[in-house]
């Protein structure tokens, strides 16, 4: 049977009573800021602009699209807004199995990253990581992977770690490539999504690195077992939860100690290097891949 995405544009001061009323109508409905919007007039709990735009994607079978489509205008109608919900066909698939099977190998020197179900040919010093990401964000093929552990290498040429942050950690790609380089860094690996912790889970036992490392779902540092200390902390996200996170960095992060913050682009690293000169971090380096913005902060 065919899955299809049902597509909508949603006004931020709209979009949360729109997924609830379509929360029980879908298989499932993701939500996702459009950071190439404009502002809203909406700030965050630091002060900081919310995108005046998100992106509602329903799934559904192809016997439900007519059914789904149909509610997502409704309820556009009821809250005034004008929806041109579009309709697009996915195919039909083990997901799980497809995803492992298409996760090509991806070479940041040195780490060389391929799933389990691969074998990787390696030169001498290469470290290999097997990384499964299929339901959690962190094949490693993105540029921002490429600019952190490009960036946290440099680092470590320098320094030695003891406690490690993974903020948003997704597969786990960038805290077991640092417990691989670095094994004997302690490691706390934090996402909200509880997907993304069992897979990190699952990757660290693939590479025989889950002695000190603790994953924790939360959200930011909302669980007290992300309180640490730590002289080092990846944060792959996004601007704006950048952002909102800086204060919290500066109570975690060790005076002297860095974050290599990604997931921005190149134009909105202005407004994350604004938000963390504000609360005692200075940019100690920092690079451009294809648009994508990688920076190290090192707390003052």
């Amino acid at each position: 049977m065919a899955k299809y995405l049902i597509r909508c544009t949603v006004p931020y001061n709209l979009v949360e009573n729109f997924q609830k009323a379509l929360e029980n109508i879908a298989q499932s409905i993701m939500v996702f800021e459009d950071v190439d919007s404009p502002p809203s007039d909406a700030m965050d709990e630091n002060g900081f602009p919310i995108a005046s735009l998100f992106q509602v994607d329903m799934l559904c079978d192809d016997t439900e699209v007519a059914f789904c489509k149909a509610q997502a205008e409704a309820t556009a109608a009821l809250l005034g807004l004008e929806l041109e919900a579009t309709t697009e066909e996915v195919e039909d698939t083990n997901w799980l199995l497809a995803c492992h099977q298409d996760q090509p190998e991806v070479r940041v020197h040195p780490f060389v990253i391929h799933s389990s179900y691969s074998k990787a040919v390696v030169k001498p010093g290469e470290i290999t990581l097997k990384i499964d990401a299929a339901t959690a964000f962190g094949s490693g093929e993105h540029p921002t992977t490429h600019g952190c552990l490009k960036l946290f290498v440099a680092l470590a040429k320098k320094h030695q770690f003891k406690s490690v942050l993974d903020m948003g950690c997704g597969s786990g790609v960038l805290s077991i490539a640092c417990k691989k380089l670095q094994p004997t860094v302690t490691v706390t690996a934090v996402d909200i999504e509880a997907e993304a912790v069992r897979r990190t889970h699952l990757n660290t036992t693939l590479n025989a690195c889950a002695h000190n490392y603790n994953v924790v779902c939360s959200v930011g540092f909302q669980n007290p077992q992300t309180h640490g200390h730590y002289d080092l902390c990846f944060a792959n996200i996004l601007a704006n939860p950048l952002m909102r996170l800086a204060p919290e960095m500066n109570r975690f992060i060790k005076p002297g100690g860095y974050v290599i913050a990604s997931g921005l682009l190149d134009k909105q690293a202005q407004l994350v290097i604004r938000a963390y000169l504000a609360c005692g971090f200075v940019v100690d380096s920092k690079i451009s891949i294809t648009g994508w913005q990688s920076i190290v902060f090192r707390r003052i």
